[in-house]
């Protein structure tokens, strides 16, 4: 049974429904005219000419009506069912955008999957196929009302056995059905869960080489779900296997008691017309069978869906319109913690904050600092109401913050959070997610304030970019911004809006010196010029050095209050964090002093020095325009290949559906005798007998038709759920193996690849299954009865015959017009689908600037084109639909008046006559089955295209092949059985050199990433790469990674071109950590253990002691589950501080013979940075290691500093010596002097 919530949903479109349902009434009516004008011509046929020509004129304009409202209610639920998915969509965005953090922290769900494949499923239960099934009942019902007018013992009893028999078998094989999908369902959703973490963070996947270990955990869920899969195959194909059953037996006890009938209640004519409609009727509910696993997985989907929909409201309503409106005026009061205590509903007995009392005076600039994960970040979301305290309160002005209106409030606040989230579209329309809904600007006015506001937020780089601050950025890997233009950019957004508070969450972590010192300078200028309160979170301290107060953290409790000078006096927990980030003062020139005088001065002209970005203006091209132009049976035959090791369940299958085809063939012979038989006026015993034996051979048709439908449907779903796997598992790996760069092109953002991911792996395992098997049973039915026809009656075959191409016709039309409708606009809802995932993947920042409505308004949008477009594709499509199904009453017409001819000249016996209808016409009815699988036939063939080209992308640098859990290739082809961990040919010393190395990305050909470099870095050396952002630094480790290869140049690691060997064997000897670490699902045990070399066993011990170097044992051994604990998806139970040392955990439990730390230490503590000082000094002993620093206090103790700027090295050498010299490097370093 569908859910509820879907069912509510069908409801709102009601005037299509209104329409429909007076439709179903016109449409059983005219069957019930049918019923009755056929039972006259076979009760005494051939009937006179005269009678007959009357009773066919009838008959064929009751078929033009047939066909009027045929289209009526096809188009109708063609409507209701996009409407359904349509309203689906936005009530499941909308209510995902409205739940609370808690919901995102203590629930799952696989929103992208529900977005696409869920609403995707209950579409198909709620548009034409519904219509289907309730033609199908209602000719039921039609034909029963005009049985019992005809014979009410025959129908009785007939009504006695079918209905209870049909009803329990459809109760029980759907709800078994609904069952197993659900449990499916759920292995798929933990699969896609390690999909999007792996895809989100490729580049980690690819550094460390986690391709097979990712892959296993993947298909690991897939195979679970396979295996419930198959269950859900056997229980769908029993009961279908048990509705033709039914119908067949039925027709076997139906002649046999007409028989007993005839010996004065009822005609031999009567009966066979009520044996005819019963026969037609039963026969119809047996076609509708390939429909109830359809139904069955909708329902499946909208319990789905029905979770989100239902989930308790949340505490914190974003959608409501109570509570106190906050006006500017209330910022100038105090903001005031009270005694205020918290914990994570996902960390119930971990306290974050305990009982902190606080007061932050408005128009000041507060400093939080303190360790990770001592509550700092916390407090901000207190503030937002994220969440709200476990005990204690926040107010405003003496008010509670949960009396005021929750949008209200959060429209008066900005944040930036640590890791910087920008939405796709252009560096404009980011910007803009910052001005507050109700500001009514004009085009000019808005470009104006962002201009203004990237101003102040230094945002110096957007001028020199192509089209300025229109250029088109992305989400994720598709930015390539740096991190610290992301982080301008995210604080331009927070500006724009003229915040009354501003929240600063490790805003400049990835921002160099130069930009950090001119971004404070014009925050301190703004703030005193608007009296706006701000609180910045930092670890940098020099960041908060010039606060207006300053408030230490420690274990969720307020350790010290006070301003620089006073708590560097008090030589407490912060003087000890000042001492771990100063410069070591033997190195400090005594030119140091006059350089920082002069350091804003020096630091601004070298502001205007140019910045390397990547230029990501893409033009927004469907994906489905670059995908293969395949034929459907250049798919079919991928598909097939993907399936070669089920080739027995496929031999079955196919065997099975040539039987159940075939028992058309049967009917045709047995009925055609019956009707004969019962025509026969004699009672004797040996005509009695053989239509009891006819009634026998009937009932071994049931036989046949359990077996051959239960073993056919039963063997395809094996096929369909392993190509699913397959699929999938072929589909990610490839994924994983492309170079970074392509992550860069249109359509390939990660949460687009998602939705590929979900939908297209679904939708095309139909090209083996249902879909296949149908095609199977179709041409053996249809062949077969043409033939048979010919046999027996040629004459009478022949002008038949002509009718049954025009059928065929019908249904390839409309086939081809909804596959014309699927392409258009499949791309436009995984664009759509891709939409609201990264809203949802970014909850914080929609909801801290209030972007639900807007998020919403574009989705609606998103999805409005191809909406529109299948309602107009779907008109002309069922036209061809009804003109299929009505087609079949004019050849009934063409038939009878030809036969009744035949016949009455004595040319063919009645016998003969009806054994070529039904051997003819029943066939070609059966093809109505293949053409109501339209729409999926359609969307296989669309996710088969997208699909294979997906499989038929090459990478220039991850040449490796594509090995998929089963050991075949994407086409299905055997690999050659090889070592799996042959990584390495020989043994580094990690001396590396860079000869004349120039980078240009592809979407900036024409500005170099890196100029003309050339360095040489000795083996167990430790340097360090400095610069401003965008400088080039990170494009230097990307080379060392082979991310990309060089433009121009050569990279060589000990004397030898890394191109020359292996890119897994190269990577196998570095670890990277990035400054945006990413996490994977699974516990933190299972997190560091992802460091280890491919093929080597990582033990306890081992994890254990990586973690103490990391300062990270006594945090976790502090949690409930110590090592087991999750980490969330992407890490989101740990603070940023806590991700790091992990991820820093991860690197050097590899053990590289080269390391690349890019920002390492960006979101730690003072403490925290200084222990990973040490342990990189040790961990540095005998390796080679590269760092990437704006902290430079973290590398003054460097062998060599690297100094970038605009794609080249300026300066290079010790600390002391580059500040001797007066430059660059010694302007970054008075700029974050501390004293």
């Amino acid at each position: 049974m569908e859910s509820t919530a879907t069912t509510n949903i069908s409801f709102e479109a009601h005037e299509p429904l209104a329409l429909d349902t007076q439709d179903f009434a016109d449409w059983t009516t005219l069957l019930a005219l049918i019923g009755v004008i056929l039972g006259k011509i076979i009760n005494s046929f051939p009937p006179p000419q005269d009678e007959l020509k009357q009773l066919l004129y009838r008959l064929m304009i009751v078929a033009v009506g047939y066909f009027a409202v045929t289209w009526g209610w096809a188009v109708c639920w063609a409507v209701i069912g996009e409407r359904v998915s349509r309203k689906t969509r936005e009530r499941l965005l909308h209510r995902a955008l409205g739940m609370d953090m808690t919901y995102f922290d203590t629930a799952s769900p696989d929103m992208t999957g529900i977005l696409t494949e869920k609403t995707q499923t209950i579409q198909l239960g709620t548009s034409e196929k519904v219509g289907l099934f309730i033609a199908s009942i209602s000719y039921f019902i039609s034909a029963f009302t005009v049985g019992f007018m005809l014979n009410p013992k025959l129908t009785g009893v007939m009504f006695v056995t079918v209905i209870p028999s049909m009803a329990s078998i459809v109760y029980f094989g759907t709800r078994s059905v609904s069952r197993l999908t659900k449990q499916a369902t759920a292995y798929t959703e933990k699969a896609a869960s390690v999909a999007e973490s792996a895809i989100r963070a490729v580049q980690i996947v690819q550094a460390f080489g986690l391709f097979e270990r990712l892959s296993e955990e993947h298909v690991g869920y897939l195979r679970s779900a396979l295996r419930v899969g198959i269950r859900k195959s056997i229980a769908g194909a029993l009961m279908l296997g048990s509705v033709y059953f039914v119908a067949y037996a039925t027709n076997a006890m139906a002649f046999w008691y007409g028989d007993r009938l005839r010996d004065g209640s009822a005609e031999a004519g009567t009966i066979y017309a009520v044996v005819f409609l019963i026969l037609d009727a039963s026969f119809v509910v047996g076609s509708f069978g390939p429909f109830i696993q359809t139904f069955a997985m909708a329902a499946a989907a909208g319990a789905a869906v029905s979770a989100v929909l239902d989930h308790p409201p949340a505490d914190i309503d974003v959608y409501s319109t109570k509570g106190r409106p906050v006006l500017k005026s209330h910022f100038e009061n105090d903001l005031v913690l009270s005694a205020v205590s918290f914990v994570y509903p996902a960390r119930p007995t971990v306290r974050i904050l305990d009982g902190v009392n606080l007061r932050i005076t408005p128009g000041k600039v507060t400093g939080l600092v303190g360790p990770s994960g001592s509550g700092k970040s916390t407090i901000t979301s207190l503030l937002l109401r994220f969440y709200d305290p476990t005990y204690g309160s926040v107010s405003l002005g003496n008010i509670d913050l949960k009396a005021f209106n929750v949008h209200s409030l959060r429209s008066h606040i900005a944040l930036v959070t640590q890791n910087p989230v920008l939405f796709s579209g252009t560096i404009l329309e980011n910007i803009m997610h910052g001005l507050p809904e109700h500001e009514q600007l004009s085009e000019e006015e808005a470009v104006e304030r962002c201009t203004a506001a990237a101003n102040e937020a230094f945002c110096d780089f957007i001028d020199r970019l192509p089209d300025g601050i229109y250029t088109k950025i992305g989400s994720g890997p598709q930015s390539q911004l740096s991190g610290g233009q992301k982080q301008r950019i995210t604080l331009a957004r927070a500006l724009v809006g003229a915040p009354s508070l501003l929240l600063l969450d490790e805003f400049t972590s990835a921002m160099d010196g130069t930009s950090e010192a001119i971004v404070l300078e014009n925050l301190r200028r703004s703030s005193a010029a608007t009296g706006r309160t701000t609180i910045i979170i930092a670890h940098r301290l020099a960041t908060v050095r010039d606060a207006d107060r300053i408030i230490v953290m420690k274990d969720g409790v307020v350790e010290e209050d006070g301003q620089h000078e006073s708590l560097i006096k008090a030589d407490g927990i912060y003087a000890e964090l000042i001492r771990a980030q100063q410069f070591d003062k033997r190195h400090r020139s005594s030119a140091t002093s006059s350089i920082r005088s002069s350091a804003r001065s020096i630091l601004k002209e070298d502001g205007h020095m140019r910045d390397q970005t990547t230029d990501s203006t893409s033009r927004d091209i469907s994906s489905v325009e670059d995908q293969l132009n395949k034929t459907a049976v250049e798919l079919i035959g991928r598909s097939i290949a993907l399936s070669r090791n089920e080739a027995p369940a496929i031999v079955v299958g196919l065997i099975s559906s040539i039987f159940s085809g075939g028992i058309i063939i049967g009917e045709a012979l047995i009925f055609g005798n019956l009707v004969q038989l019962l025509n026969d006026t004699s009672r004797s015993d040996e005509l009695t007998s053989r239509i009891a034996l006819y009634c026998l051979l009937f009932f071994v048709l049931a036989i046949i038709a359990l077996v051959s439908h239960s073993c056919g449907k039963t063997a395809f779903g094996i096929v369909s759920e392993n190509l699913t796997l397959r699929v999938r598992d072929v589909s990610f790996r490839t994924i994983l193996q492309q170079d970074i760069a392509w992550f860069s092109k249109p359509g390939h953002s990660h949460h687009a690849l998602m939705s590929r991911l979900n939908a297209d792996s679904g939708s095309i395992s139909g090209l083996s299954g249902v879909i296949l098997g149908t095609v199977f049973s179709v041409a053996t039915s249809v062949i077969g009865g043409i033939v048979l026809a010919h046999i027996v009656a040629w004459k009478i075959a022949v002008v038949l015959l002509a009718a049954v191409p025009v059928m065929l016709i019908a249904g390839f039309l409309r086939l081809r017009i909804l596959a014309l409708a699927e392409e258009h606009h499949q791309t436009a809802y995984n664009d759509a689908a891709a939409l609201a995932s990264e809203a949802i993947s970014s909850m914080q920042i929609v909801a801290a600037f209030s972007l639900e409505s807007h998020v919403l308004e574009q989705y609606r949008e998103a999805i409005r084109k191809p909406y529109e477009e299948h309602l107009r594709f779907s008109v002309l499509g069922n036209i061809l639909l009804a003109f299929s199904l009505s087609v079949t009453y004019f050849v009934y017409s063409l038939a009878y008046w030809w036969g009744s001819k035949q016949v009455r000249n004595g040319n063919y016996s009645q016998k003969d006559f009806f054994i070529v209808l039904p051997a003819l016409l029943f066939s070609a009815q059966t093809a109505g089955q293949l053409f109501s699988l339209a729409p999926e036939i359609t969307r296989a063939k669309a996710a088969a295209q997208s699909v294979f080209s997906l499989h038929d992308e090459k990478p220039s640098i991850m040449t490796e092949t594509v090995t998929p859990s089963n050991g075949t290739t994407a086409d299905g082809q055997a690999l050659l059985a090889g070592p799996s961990n042959s990584y390495g040919t020989f043994a580094i010393t990690g001396e590396l050199e860079f000869r004349g190395v120039s980078l240009y990305y592809e979407s900036r050909p024409t500005v170099p990433a890196l100029n003309n470099v050339s360095f040489l870095i000795r083996s167990g050396e430790y340097v360090a790469f400095v610069g401003r952002s965008g400088a080039g630094k990170s494009s230097t480790i990307h080379l060392i990674e082979r991310f990309f290869d060089p433009t121009a140049g050569q990279v060589y690691l000990d004397g030898q071109d890394i191109r020359k060997e292996s890119v897994r064997s190269h990577r196998a000897r570095l670890a990277l950590v990035e400054q945006e670490p990413d996490l994977f699902p699974g516990s933190i045990k299972f997190n560091i253990g992802l460091g280890g070399r491919p093929g080597v066993n990582i033990s306890e011990k081992d994890i254990i002691r990586v973690a103490k170097e990391c300062e990270l044992h006594d945090f976790i051994m502090s949690l409930p589950e110590g090592y087991n604990t999750q980490v969330g998806a992407h890490g989101s139970k740990l603070s940023g501080g806590q991700r790091q040392r992990l991820a820093i955990a991860r690197a050097l439990i590899r053990d590289p013979e080269i390391l690349l730390l890019d920002e390492a230490s960006s979101q730690l503590d003072a403490n925290t940075e200084q222990a990973l000082r040490r342990t990189i000094a040790a961990a540095s002993k005998g390796r080679t290691t590269i760092v990437i620093a704006h902290r430079l206090a973290s590398v003054q103790h460097a062998d060599r500093i690297f100094v970038f700027d605009t794609g080249r090295i300026f300066e290079q050498g010790r600390h002391e010596d580059l500040v001797k010299m007066g430059g660059i490097y010694a302007a970054m370093v008075a700029a974050q002097e501390l004293d």
